[in-house]
């Protein structure tokens, strides 16, 4: 943990060297998140030059406060409402970003003093050349330490939504959905392991090495490793002790950052050596390169994308895990494919764009950039897509669709309305040469779920269909 008496505003050296200062960053982020449409991974992404330069516990607090007033951000907020002499609204948003910082601080960080999240927050206001802004920010916190039972959290029995919505901090419109399809109990089950920081889980990669070696080259790195004996190649890393990306395993290609839950979706198209084999929404490759390592490397994949920087970054992360079997291609999907566009493939994998909230436990900024219409308008590119793929299977081909969401129409209403278009496809039961591993995650209707508060992973679905004419 950073010394809590540190300022928050950059030092400099008597060569005017700038020592990045971890509030002062992580207030950068929560900025640009208000400013620009971006994710948080791509912000963190084009930030990093701001952060390069901070020290392994400075980086720690940093990600401690970026990742946990998002997780936390509606009630933050409903904190400073309580104590404002203004409507929230009416507060700059670098200001409600600072109030949420010390905010964060004072109320979920118990090794910072008080007087340093206090004093730390105003020198961030003062960095905004507004003396009545600091004063401000000084007064409230100030407040929220001598009056503390001035804010209430909603009763249960009076407002369920409103208690879930600001006690787990999720979106109003969430917490309805969720309350009226699962029930108030388990709805909070599942808010609170949205809202606790996962493991950094990766896939080991067995084109170079098995779990056991990489597990034996990771132990100096980090705390803690815990292997997953129901997935192949499924490690935890607890605590590790650097960034991922500087880990010699890593550099070597020994293995990925994947979480189980997406891992289970490549076991479930289950490829086989020497098939040919589209994954038609490749994105940056994490499950491209997954089905190259479980086809041994032995076959054809075609990785396809609608960007172009992500392709040249899937080529990267090829060349890096030595999958040599992938070659990309751009496309987009929304757009129906000629006869002579691809070849009839084996299997096709579609790992659909969706709402994402079953992954909001490792990205907290879609909580608040999700809104209720993208699940209908993402349901309905979801089947635009399917259609346009379904030619591409080989009669008595395999293609999945999946995605990392739990919310019934984009799962189950999906597959239902692909069905109904194509009858010459049917859902496919537990057949696969990895069925040990993808069995306890499938229903009875075939699909595959899984969800952080039952599982510990990621919310996904996945259907499984086989082309039967």
């Amino acid at each position: 943990m950073a010394k809590a008496t540190r300022p928050n505003t950059p030092l400099r050296t008597k060569r005017t060297q700038v020592i990045p200062d971890p509030r002062t960053c992580a207030l950068n982020v929560l900025d640009r998140l208000d400013i620009s449409r971006e994710t948080l991974d791509a912000v963190l992404d084009d930030l990093a030059p701001m952060t390069m330069g901070l020290s392994r516990l400075d980086r720690g607090l940093f990600n401690g406060l970026v990742f946990g007033v998002l997780r936390w951000r509606l009630r933050l907020d409903a904190v400073v409402a309580a104590y404002a002499d203004r409507p929230i609204k009416k507060i700059a948003p670098p200001i409600l970003n600072i109030l949420r910082l010390g905010l964060f601080q004072l109320q979920f960080m118990d090794r910072i003093p008080a007087s340093a999240a206090v004093n730390t927050s105003v020198n961030l206001a003062r960095t905004q050349k507004a003396a009545k802004a600091a004063g401000f920010v000084n007064a409230l916190l100030r407040n929220v330490l001598r009056d503390p039972d001035r804010f209430r959290l909603p009763d249960a029995a009076d407002s369920p939504i409103d208690h879930v919505a600001i006690t787990k901090s999720i979106p109003h419109w969430l917490a309805a959905r969720w309350i009226d399809r699962m029930g108030l109990a388990e709805t909070e089950r599942l808010c609170d392991a949205v809202n606790t920081i996962p493991p950094i889980t990766v896939r080991c990669n067995g084109l170079k090495n098995s779990p056991a070696e990489l597990a034996f080259a990771l132990t100096t790195q980090t705390e803690k490793i815990a292997i997953n004996d129901a997935i192949p190649g499924v490690i935890n890393l607890i605590h590790p002790r650097c960034p991922v990306s500087e880990m010699q395993a890593f550099v070597d290609g020994r293995f990925a950052v994947q979480d189980g839950g997406a891992q289970l979706v490549s076991l479930l198209l289950a490829p086989l050596p020497g098939e040919v084999v589209l994954d038609a929404c490749a994105g940056l490759g994490g499950k491209t390169t997954h089905l190259a390592q479980i086809m041994r490397n032995q076959g054809s994949i075609v990785a396809m994308d609608s960007i172009p920087a992500k392709l040249i970054r899937l080529e990267k992360e090829s060349r890096r895990l030595g999958a040599t079997i992938i070659r990309t291609r751009q496309a987009d999907l929304n757009r129906p494919f000629t006869a002579d566009d691809l070849p009839r493939f084996d299997r096709v994998l579609l790992d659909a764009p969706c709402s994402g909230l079953g992954v909001l436990r490792r990205n907290p900024d879609a909580k608040w950039s999700s809104r209720q219409g993208d699940i209908s308008r993402f349901a309905s590119r979801q089947v635009r897509f399917l259609d346009h793929l379904a030619p591409l299977v080989k009669a008595h081909g395999v293609l999945v669709f999946a995605v990392c969401s739990m919310e019934p129409e984009e799962n189950a209403a999906v597959i239902k309305t692909f069905l109904k278009n194509h009858p010459n496809f049917a859902i496919l039961g537990r057949q696969s040469n990895n069925e040990h591993a993808v069995r306890p995650f499938l229903g009875e209707d075939g699909f595959l779920r899984t969800a952080p508060h039952i599982h510990h992973m990621d919310g996904f679905f996945a259907a499984r269909l086989r082309r039967i004419y």
